[in-house]
C-alpha cells in the first residue's frame, strides 16, 4: 500500500505517532518491538514519535534501533532529570520540494517513566502544551508547515491545538479513534485551522493525509484517506518472509519464557504454604471425561482455537490480548504454566474445575460472562443471543 502511494505521489513522508511497541519486559515482547522498528526502517519511515510503551527497554535500546534503521525519533517533552536535556530530537524538519515540514511530538505528562529499563529513573515528562509552545517560535522560523504528534487522545489533542496557535496538523494517538475526515480546529480569523488526524490502533489502518501547500505554508487543499489493512490488502512478499521468520523465533523464545515462569511460580512458594490458590484450573481434557459431547462441540468452536488468531498476527505475548484469548492468564494454574490452557476453554466461562458441584460454579454463564471480553472495543457487533446459539452445548 505504501509503495502504491509513493508511485502515485512522489512527495510522501512515512511517519508514526508512537505507541507501536509491545509494552512489557518479556524477551518475546522485546523481539517483536525491535522487529517493528526494523520494519519501519525497511518501509523508510522518516520520523517516529516516542510513546511510553516504546521505552520499555530504556532509551538507549530505542535509540540504537532507530539509528540502525535511519529513523529520527521525536519527543518534545521528554527530558533527563539530571541535566534537563532532551532525550531525543525535540523536533525534526524535512524539506519536500522546497516546503519545510517540521515534526514535533508529545506524550502525557503523568506517564510514569521509572520502570522503563536502564536510565528510566532519569526521565521526566514535561507538560505537553507548554513544551510545544516553548518550541514553536524556533520551529516556525525554520519551517512552513508544523506537524505535531500527540500521544494524548483526541479530546486533549484538540484542546492543545486550540490553545497553542501555529500548528497546521496534529496526529493524535492513544485512544484508538479512526478519523476518515480530519477534525478542523480554529478558523483563519482565530489564527488558522489545524487538522486533527487519527488512524486507529494496533496497526489496523494506514492514514494518508495529502496537502497542497503555498510558498508561505498555507494549506490550500487537503484530502485524508484511511485504509483498513484487512485481507483485501495483499502481503508484501519480502516482509511476509520476515514475519514468518519472526514467528518461528518467537516459538522458541516463548518456550523458554514458559519454563522460566513455571520455575518462578515454583520457587515463589515457601514451606508450609500453598503454591497457588486453593481452587485450580484442571483443563478441558479433564472436563471431557464426563462431558464428552460438550467437549466435542467446544473443540469445533472458535474458542478452542483462539490462540491461533493471535499467532497469525504475532500477538501471542500481548497481555491485553492474552487475557481474553487464553484461560487463566498469569494465574498459578492457568496460562502459560498450564500449557493446555492456551485456548478459551470450559473454565474461562464456567470457573475453576475444582469448584464443580459447588454453588460458586457457573453452570449457565450469562451475558456478563461474555461481555468481559466481547466489549464494544473488541466486539462492536456482539449480540449475546446470536453468539450463544453458535456456542450452545
Amino acid at each position: 500500500m505504501i509503495s502504491n502511494y509513493k508511485t502515485m505521489h512522489p512527495n510522501v513522508l512515512n511517519v508514526s505517532g508512537g505507541g507501536w511497541a509491545m509494552g512489557g519486559s518479556a524477551e518475546s515482547q522485546k523481539a517483536q518491538s525491535l522487529f517493528l522498528m526494523d520494519a519501519m526502517g525497511a518501509l523508510q519511515y522518516t520520523a517516529v514519535n516516542v510513546a511510553p510503551a516504546d521505552l520499555s527497554w530504556g532509551p538507549e535500546v530505542l535509540r540504537q534501533s532507530a539509528l540502525k534503521n535511519k529513523i529520527d525519533l521525536v519527543s518534545s517533552n521528554l527530558k533527563t532529570k539530571s541535566d534537563g536535556k532532551y532525550v531525543f530530537n525535540p523536533y525534526v524538519i524535512r524539506n519536500v520540494k522546497g516546503i519545510r515540514v517540521a515534526f514535533l511530538g508529545v506524550m502525557q505528562e503523568d506517564e510514569a517513566m521509572a520502570p522503563f529499563g536502564p536510565g528510566g529513573d532519569d526521565l521526566q515528562v514535561g507538560e505537553p502544551k507548554a513544551s510545544i509552545a516553548a518550541l514553536l517560535p524556533e520551529v516556525r522560523a525554520k519551517a512552513e508547515v508544523v506537524v505535531v504528534f500527540t500521544h494524548l487522545g483526541q479530546r486533549k489533542t484538540q484542546q492543545l491545538v486550540d490553545e497553542v496557535k501555529g500548528i497546521n496538523v496534529a496526529i493524535s494517538g492513544l485512544d484508538g479513534f479512526v478519523n476518515h475526515k480530519p477534525t478542523e480546529v480554529g478558523t483563519d480569523s482565530t489564527g488558522g485551522v489545524t487538522y486533527v488526524l487519527e488512524a486507529g490502533e494496533r496497526g489496523k489502518y494506514v492514514g494518508a493525509f495529502t496537502m497542497v501547500v503555498s510558498e508561505t505554508g498555507k494549506i490550500l487543499r487537503q484530502t485524508n484517506e484511511v485504509h483498513s489493512l484487512d485481507k483485501n490488502v495483499k502481503d508484501d512478499s519480502l516482509m511476509l518472509l520476515k514475519v514468518v521468520a519472526l514467528k518461528e523465533s518467537l516459538k522458541e523464545i516463548r518456550k523458554r519464557e514458559a519454563v522460566e515462569q513455571a520455575v518462578t511460580n515454583s520457587n515463589a512458594s515457601t514451606p508450609g504454604t500453598p503454591a497457588g490458590p486453593q481452587e485450580k484450573f484442571i483443563g478441558a481434557n479433564m472436563c471431557a471425561r464426563c462431558h464428552q459431547l460438550e467437549f466435542e462441540s467446544w473443540k469445533a468452536s472458535s474458542h478452542a482455537h483462539a490462540m491461533k488468531t493471535l499467532e497469525a498476527k504475532a500477538m501471542e505475548s500481548s497481555a491485553e490480548c492474552l487475557k481474553c484469548h487464553v484461560t487463566g492468564y498469569n494465574q498459578a494454574s492457568g496460562y502459560p504454566a498450564g500449557q493446555e490452557m492456551g485456548s478459551i476453554s470450559c473454565e474461562q466461562c464456567h470457573g475453576y474445575g475444582t469448584l464443580h458441584g459447588d454453588a460458586k460454579f457457573v453452570a449457565k454463564p450469562g451475558p456478563e460472562t461474555c461481555t468481559g471480553c466481547h466489549d464494544k472495543k473488541n466486539s462492536p457487533n456482539f449480540d449475546y443471543q446470536k453468539y450463544l446459539a453458535k456456542m450452545a452445548h
